[in-house]
């Protein structure tokens, strides 16, 4: 039986063990007649003529990326089976501003994110993982995923494996892309809306229209210079996604209860809920105590598990978010031995993270005094017909009664992080023959990201009980609780940070020339990389 060369080249590589992966050309896989050019490999750095591996690539190309319809690299990378979804514009309790890639479910730590072959840094303050809001996807030449034998050569970071994004350094002339989207549901679900009914809770009916809606621009240009010995492609991105909250989605506006039977709701409610009783004179905690809440009138009344907050609608669905981006890729040809190359990126972002309202969350005994001007005479004969020990003059906490707040901020706005990314980096390097069968490449980047973290309407602790102890937090006046109140209880938290990062490698590859199966000579690669 005739074999052509890739076919030869598969056989060696399946005997030497010497390939990892690689991303055959299109034209390459429809013609198995035609030759191929030298390959570089991802995941082992070994340039070969053509052949296939025994650890498979996945090829996403740029005319995937364009039939995809999605605006943001990560949208696209998603919808591989062997990706799982990590930080993306729909995360919002627990972001970190950045978009990032998790293979096999092994966490985006140990997936490493190469540009060109070189890494890419860490995302900012919040992550050690690269962030691809950096990745310009109108440059994406394609976007080759390997999932396996490749921390052998980049390290731990690698165990689930390498993304690796091949940009169009070679682009010529000038392309401008402006796109939209939005998303629309109908909000008809016969499942949510018996559910939601049960509650009393509020949803949505109807079409949603068009919401959620993302536009970018992207701009691109690339041309030879220095008598075609030189290249140079330059390109500015803008983007910006709407605020989509939870409550849009009829099948969002709940959370369902870990059975998926009904929907839950937090005892941290707009009027507040209250375990209140006396206080131990031994221990100081709180002894006897009922779960009490509010009545229109202001009067206690045992709590019937009606008085929930909903706190799902609230949630950011897909975070608001503006990002620009701008960069550069040129390379220049002296001779076959030098041709030194240089690739500037710079990324600015700016989103915010919203998630439910503050609240008091049963956390802190507050021991209140039972002249306090917060209660009403029929509150205080209340709690003394319910509570008789309040009043206890052998007792260090005579005339106090103790109380657990369930009280959501719903007058002081939702929780909210502001995130703040700038990141810039630079690669400058040469590669070249310093053979007929031996090649090379140095380089060194250097890379920097300042971010900020601004954390707003959390409650903070101390101001609760200071409130409670000036009378100054009406929660046991129904729906007494004003926004000036509030908003002397929340604290603001403030974080800034810069990282960065250098790394210089330098590797040679090529033939040793000799063969283990008489088909195919052994290739190998030899290098240094230091990462601070």
């Amino acid at each position: 039986m005739n074999t052509n060369p890739l076919q030869k080249a598969v056989k060696a590589a399946m005997f030497t063990g010497a390939a990892l992966a690689v991303a055959l050309p299109a034209a390459y896989a429809a013609d198995a007649d035609d030759s191929v050019e030298e390959i570089v490999v991802t995941g082992s750095r070994i340039k070969r003529d053509g052949f296939d591996s025994v650890s498979p690539v996945t090829v996403t190309s740029s005319e995937d990326i364009k039939v995809s319809g999605y605006t943001r690299i990560e949208d696209v990378l998603n919808t591989l089976p062997q990706v799982e979804q990590a930080q993306v514009s729909t995360i919002s309790n627990g972001s970190t501003g950045t978009a990032s890639l998790d293979l096999r479910g092994l966490g985006s730590s140990r997936t490493l994110v190469l540009v060109n072959g070189r890494r890419l840094h860490y995302g900012n303050l919040n992550t050690f993982s690269p962030d691809i809001n950096q990745i310009p996807s109108s440059m994406v030449e394609r976007v080759e995923v390997l999932t396996g034998g490749a921390s052998a050569t980049y390290g731990a970071d690698a165990v689930a494996g390498v993304v690796n994004f091949v940009m169009k350094n070679d682009f010529e002339g000038v392309e401008v892309n402006v796109g939209a989207s939005a998303y629309q549901h109908d909000n008809d679900s016969d499942f949510f809306a018996p559910l939601l009914d049960a509650r009393g809770f509020d949803y949505p009916t109807g079409s949603s229209g068009l919401d959620g809606k993302t536009y970018n621009v992207d701009v691109s240009m690339g041309s030879e210079f220095a008598d075609g010995n030189g290249h140079a492609v330059v390109y500015a991105t803008y983007r910006k996604n709407e605020e989509l909250l939870s409550g849009a989605r009829d099948y969002a506006s709940c959370a369902l209860n870990t059975a998926g039977t009904s929907c839950g709701g937090s005892l941290n409610a707009i009027v507040p809920n209250f375990f209140i009783g006396d206080i131990d004179p031994v221990s100081g905690i709180q002894d006897s105590y009922a779960l009490w809440t509010l009545d229109s009138g202001s009067n206690f009344i045992p709590f019937d598990g009606t008085n929930r907050y909903n706190y799902a609608p609230v949630n950011h669905f897909q975070r608001p978010d503006k990002r620009y981006s701008l960069g550069a890729f040129v390379d220049y040809e002296l001779n076959e031995s030098f041709k030194p190359y240089m690739e500037v990126m710079y990324t600015s972002d700016v989103t915010r993270a919203q998630i439910a309202e503050s609240g008091t969350f049963f956390v802190e005994q507050y021991n209140l005094p039972l002249t306090s001007p917060l209660l009403n005479d029929a509150q205080r004969a209340q709690l003394l017909a319910a509570f008789p020990g309040i009043a206890n003059p052998a007792s260090p906490y005579d005339g106090l009664f103790s109380v657990y707040i369930g009280k959501r901020n719903t007058e002081g706005g939702p929780r909210t992080n502001i995130l703040e990314t700038d990141s810039a980096r630079i690669v400058l390097g040469t590669t070249g023959a310093l053979t007929d069968s031996w090649d090379y490449d140095v380089s060194f980047s250097h890379a920097e990201t300042a971010s900020n973290s601004t954390y707003i309407n959390d409650f903070f602790a101390p101001n609760i009980s200071e409130a409670l102890d000036n009378a100054a937090y009406n929660v046991f006046q129904f729906e007494g609780v004003t926004p000036e109140q509030a908003a002397g209880l929340s604290g603001t938290g403030i974080i800034n940070g810069n990282v960065e990062q250098d790394i210089f490698n330098a590797y040679v590859t090529g033939d040793l020339g000799f063969s283990v199966n008489g088909q195919s000579n052994v290739s190998a690669v030899f290098g240094i990389e230091t990462r601070e």
